[in-house]
């Protein structure tokens, strides 16, 4: 009896030291759930609504077309040696630009070289699929470049094949883009510039990187961040701008502006040249910028007199 006993008892044991392992094992599970699930909630989910919702693909002047979504710009330069794409959007995106691409005429696969946007993953969180789709080079601010590279889906590394710094040129079939360092809103923020021709005239084309300064709470708050987003604002005003394109289509009123240019009649001009938008663009962002730096300085002063009237 004494041995059945010592059987059943040891038998129990067994039996619970099984469900420990299966519930230990269920747990390991969850949790690994759990880390795919907040991934794909933070890709798919975390992106601001209509964001990448698509939009219509346009010619906006002489080789440059507009491919990106309703707000999450993409520039596709298009030459006969093959293609220049500027800015992925998030992965999600990608897709999206494609169809844009192809929409056009254009093959997804004549892209030679992908110019990624600042180190922001609505900008350069599709870099890694194009690259997988394209082969291009992709060409990446060397200031951005460590930020950058924390941007990629899990298990693989962010493409960069080549750095480039202020002044340096992207050329490619008798087109050429050159660099213009704009920090603030991130620490190697990039602009470019090129020229297009229309109806026999060049025009001075600027996309710029994003002059956007006014929610401070969420950007990377470098050490000298604030300098340089002042001394980007004097910079931005140096630049002789006529067609005036950004990051983000709401920035140069792109939505606007299509129409515009859909209801375009012989001789009218085009509703991209737009220098005195651009200007009212940069004097627009400073006052935010300044405006949200007051109040943040204002907070902290409120806080600090708080925490020295205890003390006292």
């Amino acid at each position: 009896m004494q041995g059945l006993a010592r059987a059943k008892a040891a038998g129990g044991v067994t039996a619970m030291i099984h469900l420990a392992s299966r519930q230990e094992m269920n747990m390991r599970r969850f949790r690994l759930f759990c880390m795919a699930l907040a991934w794909f909630t933070a890709v798919a989910f975390g992106q601001p609504k209509g964001w990448n919702d698509p939009f219509p693909p346009f010619r906006i002047m002489d080789n440059l077309y507009y491919v990106g979504t309703k707000e999450l710009a993409s520039f596709l330069f298009v030459t006969p040696q093959g293609d220049i794409l500027m800015n992925t959007g998030y992965e999600s995106s990608v897709p999206v630009i494609k169809a844009s691409v192809e929409k056009l005429g254009f093959k997804f696969t004549d892209i030679k070289i992908l110019i990624a946007g600042h180190a922001h993953p609505d900008h350069v969180g599709g870099d890694n699929l194009v690259k997988e789709l394209t082969g291009a080079q992709v060409v990446v601010g060397r200031l951005d470049a460590e930020k950058t590279k924390t941007f990629h889906p899990p298990g693989q590394e962010h493409p960069i094949d080549r750095l480039v710094d202020e002044g340096d040129t992207v050329s490619l079939g008798g087109t050429t883009l050159t660099a213009h360092l704009m920090p603030g809103h991130t620490r190697g923020c990039l602009a470019w510039s090129t020229m297009l021709k229309e109806n026999g005239k060049n025009y001075y084309t600027f996309v710029e990187c994003s002059l956007n300064g006014q929610f401070l709470q969420v950007l990377d708050n470098y050490p000298g961040m604030i300098d340089d987003f002042r001394a980007t604002y004097k910079k931005a005003r140096t630049f002789p701008v006529e067609v005036f394109l950004s990051s983000h289509a709401s920035f140069f009123n792109m939505a606007e502006k299509y129409q515009k240019l859909q209801k375009r009649g012989p001789g009218d001009p085009n509703p991209f040249v737009d220098p005195e938008g651009y200007r009212a663009h940069v004097d627009q962002y400073e006052e935010s910028f300044e405006a949200a730096l007051a109040k943040r300085e204002a907070q902290g002063a409120g806080k600090a007199g708080s925490q020295g009237g205890g003390r006292q």
